[in-house]
């Protein structure tokens, strides 16, 4: 069992995990649906949270404290991943033209943590820190289908996207298809008429360390397109787990 200094900071975590580039702004009410704590312990966490500057209120909502960007320039700047993968990433925007992303998993979830948006006019927008399901998309068949702690993990949050057995035989299926492939392509499972193709970066042990993607709007990412840009997704990949020293060269010469 977790010290109690320890839990504290967990649940500390879920409810500044509740607030999003799409909802900053969170009542109390909000925070316990979300967090599925008790009354009093969400009290007694905001409480604290505004007290060091975490948190800030504003009439009846809270949104998250300027405190926190102290601590993003220094993340970003000793993340060696995301100093690696940064014009990788440009460069899979350039060369297939769709809006591309890097993944890294939190549990459930998987977070957008390096992104590069298409110079198209209808394109996929998403923004780093952005937190989406694992059981839907690309990306999150990557972590799935080389991860079996993911795919738990997928399975306990999300269990009525497979609840039946049809379900998660196709899922399985699905998943088996993207090990022997080594790319992942999804139409419109996390929104109708957005398609993506994906594909892991290994880390030491052959877990993802985290998952490339491109996104796009279903008339230009097609399955013919995928078939074309999904070997160049997972090359890109492979050779950002090059450069990290995760996989050897020779095993990427292809790239």
């Amino acid at each position: 069992m977790a010290e109690p200094g320890v839990r504290v900071l967990g649940r500390a975590c879920e409810v500044l995990d509740c607030f999003t580039e799409a909802e900053p702004r969170l009542g109390i009410g909000d925070i316990r649906s979300r967090t599925g704590l008790p009354a009093t312990t969400v009290a007694r966490i905001v409480s604290t949270l505004l007290q060091e500057g975490l948190l800030v209120r504003e009439e009846d909502s809270y949104r998250v404290g300027l405190r926190v960007l102290v601590w993003s320039a220094p993340a970003r700047s000793g993340s060696s991943l995301l100093g690696v993968a940064r014009p990788f990433v440009e460069q899979l925007r350039d060369v297939t033209g769709e809006s591309a992303g890097l993944y890294v998993r939190q549990g459930a979830t998987r977070v957008l943590v390096e992104s590069a948006s298409s110079y198209h006019s209808v394109i996929y927008r998403g923004y780093v820190g952005q937190v989406l399901p694992l059981d839907a998309g690309a990306a999150g068949k990557c972590f799935m289908a080389f991860d079996e702690d993911a795919l738990a993990a997928a399975g306990q949050a999300g269990p009525e996207r497979h609840a039946t057995a049809a379900a998660r035989t196709e899922l399985h299926r699905e998943l088996e298809e993207v090990r022997e492939r080594g790319w992942a392509y999804t139409e419109g499972e996390r929104e109708l008429g957005l398609n993506s193709v994906a594909a892991p970066v290994p880390g030491f042990g052959g877990l993802p360390q985290a998952a490339l993607a491109i996104g796009g709007p279903s008339v230009r990412l097609d399955r013919a397109e995928a078939d074309r840009v999904g070997p160049i997704v997972a090359a890109t990949a492979r050779a950002i787990a090059v450069r990290m020293g995760h996989v050897p060269a020779e095993e990427s010469a292809d790239v």
